[in-house]
């Protein structure tokens, strides 16, 4: 009998505005280990960081270095390279993600060398869905005019490539992110106590980068309005500019407030804690909140993004508006207060974090698109 030919690779050339670790980098890892070997992806950090990469498959994934772009509009030069650089790569894909990438979905928008995805996860400091710089609205609504296919995660920016980008709908898909559910649904550790400075306290953790869009200064405010005597803890995972800005005002709340840095055993800490606390001025669908309900915690969160549609619906009134910082530490307030009530709202987070954000939608939707296909499935939490 004559061997089995195998499938041919298919290559998938990936430009992300920065490779650092973060939840679009986090998800990229993930999606290449459980697509499989059938993809050779590459990838291109637009700022040249890189640092997400050792949480990738070196057999499947390789990186490319390619000059720092100069700030402002690209050059006729400028982007007649980054064509060169897709030409010699011949990628069966090209997958475009956030706004930092937008230049080489230009160059490939005229007379384009590949099938292109163009991925929008969110937005830095500089915008939210509700406020849009003109000029970026005006270019994503040419490059996403032609033939390039757009791909959101969350409702909201479905709704912006609507109404704003005037995204046609048979370009326009949406795939949630998932996680691997079960990775979270564990014990907390041994070193679990090493939050607490003692067993009155009620840990409350936050997980993502200290950058001025996710506003950590925000989550040290809501803490320091409440009294002392509510002993919750502060425990902030992760790392970034704002960190000095966040150490200093949390200077006066002495060991109220941990910092840990970045950390690869999140799952761990959240194990580790009682609440959740999202304190963002903007955000779309984040992983670390579907981490957290994975866990079986409940949030205080502000009202960003899909975030009050994400959580369970007793969970709902802890998600207040950015602005309601009063109401926020109200909410942190009671959530640290009533133990039965954190309980009841963290099963049910963890109880649809199980039904709706599992990942294997998400991957079957990433494999589909891989393969060349369009549209990707239909999300599991409806159209």
């Amino acid at each position: 009998m004559p061997p089995t030919r195998s499938e041919p690779t298919r290559r998938i050339l990936h430009v992300f505005a920065t490779f650092a670790a973060g939840g679009p980098q986090v998800r990229f890892a993930r999606l290449v280990e459980r697509v499989g070997p059938r993809f050779e992806h590459t990838v291109v950090a637009v700022d040249g960081v890189v640092e997400a990469i050792d949480r990738c498959d070196p057999t499947r994934v390789r990186l490319l270095e390619v000059p720092r772009p100069r700030r402002g509009l690209p050059s006729l030069g400028d982007l007649l390279r980054l064509r060169r650089t897709i030409a010699a790569e011949r990628p069966d894909l090209l997958v475009t993600v956030n706004w930092g990438a937008i230049d080489w979905a230009i160059a490939n928008r005229l007379l384009p060398l590949c099938p292109q995805i163009h991925v929008e996860e969110g937005f830095g400091p500089e915008e939210t869905a509700e406020r849009q710089l003109a000029r970026r609205v005006r270019t994503r609504r040419w490059v996403l005019g032609g033939p390039i296919r757009l791909v959101v995660v969350s409702r909201t920016l479905e709704r912006v490539a609507r109404t704003l980008w005037k995204v046609p709908a048979d370009r326009l898909a949406r795939v949630p992110n998932g996680i691997a559910v079960e990775r979270y649904a564990i014990a907390a550790p041994p070193t679990a106590a090493s939050l607490r400075r003692n067993s009155r306290d009620v840990v409350a953790i936050a997980v993502g980068g200290l950058r001025a869009e996710k506003n950590p200064a925000r989550l040290v405010r809501l803490l320091a309005a409440l009294p002392e005597s509510a002993t919750v803890r502060l425990v902030l995972v992760g790392d970034g500019p704002e960190r000095p800005k966040v150490e200093a005002l949390a200077a006066p709340l002495g060991d109220r407030v941990l910092l840990l840095g970045a950390r690869r055993d999140v799952p761990e800490m959240l194990a580790s804690a009682d609440l959740f606390l999202l304190g963002s001025d903007t955000e779309q669908m984040p992983l670390a909140l579907l981490e957290a309900m994975a866990a079986g915690l409940p949030v205080v969160a502000t009202a960003v993004g899909d975030v009050p549609a994400m959580v369970a619906a007793e969970n709902r009134p802890f998600v207040l508006p950015p602005a309601d910082e009063a109401g926020l530490a109200a909410a942190l307030a009671r959530l640290a207060a009533e133990t039965g009530l954190r309980r009841r709202i963290g099963e049910a987070n963890r109880a649809r974090a199980r039904a709706v954000y599992d990942e294997a939608r998400m991957v079957e939707a990433w494999r589909t698109l891989f393969e060349g296909g369009w549209p990707p499935p239909a999300p599991a939490d409806g159209p």
